[in-house]
């Protein structure tokens, strides 16, 4: 019998760890097809298939980048666009004429389809998919049983978003708020706990608004307290959250809580209360700063994160300063900084007062300063505590030490743990989960980490002496 020729496809995603996880089930699929075996963008390949985002301006330059350098590394090969992006402007995507298939998020779960098709004569096909009259956004068919090489798994177990933040495209390409149901989620993590893995990263487009739409309804809680409830041999990490959505039932259940990382990330994008109106968002400053402070009081070590959106239509002296100062003045542990991009359609895009281009320039300089000076003051503070870390497959290209990752979100560089009386030194391996001591000085990304013994995430007085 002849044997059957090897196709190869390769797949690269931009924006959030929601798209990372579609990027993931899509991989599997093609993956799962006969002949077919996933090779590194841009290739060779024989499939190149870029997943999109369009949060900001940027992204769709990157993705248009992508697309462009897939087809010039592979010019005979199907090139397909999917992704957020090709959801919302699939007309500007098809007249690049790099790409075959424009496929909109709905028919993401198609994708074997559409590989099998082969390469098109003329203008890309456009595609919503067949779940597309149910309204846009992913559909729930499209699972992920693999982490694409990553030692943290994501879980998708909400997707879509009903805010209507007036700077944000998201809602049309992801369609209504979904919720993974729950019997659903527990078989799922039933699963990731039998494959292995040490930590599951829950992940959406709006996680709080996990459950809402389920009957009955539940809210992202409850959701923590079945995991408690549980006692799964892993940690969960929360990916992020709005600040009105953490209720006092909710720090309580992290402060006191074993599975849960200290670890939260809570979208600021403005320190000015009038801007924050402006963008449409449920909270003011004060509620994020008694959040935030109420947080650091109660969960030990807990390292939050935040979001910021620079030069906002109206941001003037004063209400960047109101911004700068409120994250200074607050326990913040890192920040990310965006620039304003108008995205068209939106309400912000119409709003007078737009911020000088350098102007934004020099203050999103100000703010990631401001972060980097908060990450370092956050990590030094643990130099000398103890801390499960769970060794990670990337390694330093400079010294060749694994890299991990605390429960608060803390980078360590794994030095090799001595052997008694001589001997190799012990090399920590990928997915293991070690009690270190950590130590300075600071590298680039964060701490060095000593080990002291093997972590069990069922040893009680094991992780009461750690963070």
């Amino acid at each position: 019998m002849r044997e059957q020729s090897t196709k190869t496809f390769c797949l690269t995603t931009l924006g959030c760890k929601a798209n990372q996880y579609d990027s993931s089930a899509m991989e599997e699929i093609l993956a799962a097809l006969p002949g077919y075996r996933a090779v590194t963008f841009p290739g060779p390949a024989d499939v190149c298939i870029i997943n999109t985002c369009t949060v900001t301006a940027n992204s769709d330059t990157q993705s248009r980048g992508l697309i462009r350098r897939a087809r010039r590394f592979n010019p005979n090969a199907v090139v397909i666009v999917t992704g957020c992006y090709a959801e919302v402007s699939s007309a500007e995507l098809s007249a690049l004429h790099e790409a075959d298939y424009v496929l909109g998020n709905p028919a993401k779960g198609e994708i074997a389809s559409y590989v099998q098709r082969g390469r098109r004569a003329g203008a890309p096909l456009v595609a919503e998919g067949a779940d597309a009259e149910q309204g846009r956004g992913v559909p729930w068919s499209l699972r992920a049983r693999t982490a694409s090489g990553r030692t943290r798994i994501n879980l998708k177990i909400q997707d879509g978003c009903d805010m209507s933040c007036s700077y944000c495209l998201i809602p049309r390409a992801r369609g209504h708020s979904r919720s993974l149901p729950l019997v659903d989620l527990e078989a799922e993590i039933g699963e990731i706990v039998e494959r292995g893995f040490k930590e599951i990263i829950l992940t959406g487009i709006h996680l709080g608004a996990w459950g809402r739409d389920l009957t009955p309804p539940r809210d992202i809680t409850a959701l923590m307290e079945f995991i408690e409830s549980k006692k799964y041999p892993c940690r969960f990490r929360v990916s992020s959250i709005d600040p009105d959505e953490v209720t006092e039932d909710f720090v309580e259940l992290i402060s006191g809580g074993r599975s849960i990382c200290n670890h939260l990330h809570l979208p600021l994008q403005s320190g000015d209360d009038r801007i924050l109106k402006l963008m449409r968002r449920r909270h003011d400053s004060g509620l994020f700063s008694r959040v935030v402070t109420t947080l650091v009081e109660r969960v030990q070590g807990i390292a939050i994160g935040s979001d910021v959106i620079v030069g906002f239509p109206g941001e003037g002296q004063r209400e960047f300063e109101n911004t700068y100062a409120l994250l200074k003045d607050l326990p913040i542990a890192y920040l990310h900084v965006f620039p304003f991009s108008p995205r068209s359609g939106t309400a912000a895009s119409a709003l007078p007062g737009r911020v000088d281009g350098l102007e934004i320039k020099k203050r999103c300089a100000l703010l990631r300063a401001l972060g980097e000076e908060k990450k370092k003051d956050f990590c030094e503070r643990f130099i000398g505590t103890s801390a499960e870390v769970l060794v990670e497959g990337t390694r330093d290209r400079e010294t060749g030490l694994a890299y991990g990752k605390t429960g608060n979100y803390i980078n360590v560089l794994i030095e090799p743990e001595a052997k008694d009386g001589g001997g190799a030194d012990r090399v920590p391996h990928e997915n293991e989960l070690l009690t270190m001591r950590l130590k300075g000085p600071m590298w680039a990304k964060g701490l060095r980490g000593e080990i002291t013994r093997p972590s069990s995430s069922s040893s009680e007085e094991s992780r009461k002496e750690v963070l």
